[in-house]
């Protein structure tokens, strides 16, 4: 087997080795090559510091990286792991690490994250044999709300370039996937607020097309007020699939009271991985 980064390699072969290693995966994940090449623009996937495995000159496996400058330097970001079946159980995930980790670092990269679900043993292995250790645990909810409740009116906007959510309500950081650097980027996401004397006091951010909400927050002296309850059923009524938080990471379990309290369910958890380089 071979070892390359993926600059050469072009989206829809790309496309086609995901869904082929992703075609018996747990949760249920079909790209096509316009949601893939979106996915790298909006998570500013960087396809030199990638990897791919090749068997007789095909892709096989692949590990994509995002990257981004952060307060603590230079970051890398696991997009995605995928190994096809035919492949597996052959140290491909640790074997692409070896080959990759040296590019990471020279190219200033202080430290990689990534996100794995909790039941994806074999996976979780690979990554502590690489040296990635767990931080935290991350929940996963989806769902109609099963309440009714309007507390308009809502103020509908697009994301513009210079969009800043009022982050003094967050409990806690999204994820790369919902950060607001990656929504912002995506073009698919909209903001719907309510305000009291023109000052915002709840948000919710989130895509019609998808059902994903990326953030939503409310002022901490305004909670249990069914603000957030009225932001969710006003999203729920305009999407065009199931409401869905990915990655729900508050400590004070605060978020997953009122998910849970508006009816929606865990489906899924996962734990945030980092790997320190320098």
């Amino acid at each position: 087997m071979q070892f390359r980064t993926l600059e050469n390699r072009t989206v829809k072969e790309l496309c086609n080795l995901f869904n082929a290693a992703f075609a018996d995966y747990v949760v249920k994940i079909e790209m096509t090559p316009e949601k893939l090449q979106d996915k790298f623009e909006s998570e500013d996937v960087s396809l030199e510091h990638s990897v791919g495995i090749f068997s007789d000159g095909k892709p096989v496996g692949f590990i994509f990286h995002a990257v981004r400058n952060s307060v603590a330097g230079k970051m890398a970001y696991n997009a995605g792991t995928g190994v096809i079946p035919k492949f597996r159980g052959k140290n491909a995930t640790v074997l692409m690490y070896k080959f990759i980790l040296p590019k990471l670092a020279k190219s200033g990269v202080k430290e990689v994250v990534l996100e794995v679900i909790d039941k994806n043993i074999p996976a979780i292995k690979s990554y502590k044999k690489v040296g990635f250790t767990i931080l935290y645990e991350l929940e996963c909810y989806n769902g109609f709300p099963s309440i009714s409740k309007s507390k308009g009116p809502f103020i509908e906007e697009e994301l513009a370039e210079n969009f800043a959510p009022p982050e003094h309500f967050w409990n806690w950081q999204p994820t790369w996937q919902n950060a607001t650097q990656t929504v912002i980027q995506s073009g698919h996401y909209k903001t719907w607020s309510i305000f009291q004397d023109n000052t915002p006091i709840a948000y919710l951010t989130g895509s019609q097309e998808s059902g994903r909400i990326a953030q939503f927050a409310v002022d901490p002296d305004q909670r249990w007020k069914g603000l957030g309850t009225s932001l969710f059923c006003h999203f729920a009524g305009l999407s065009s699939n199931t409401p869905m938080v990915i990655n729900v990471a508050d400590k004070t379990g605060q978020t997953q009271d009122f998910l849970k309290a508006i009816g929606m369910k865990l489906f899924l958890k996962q734990y945030k991985m980092k790997l320190k380089l320098q």
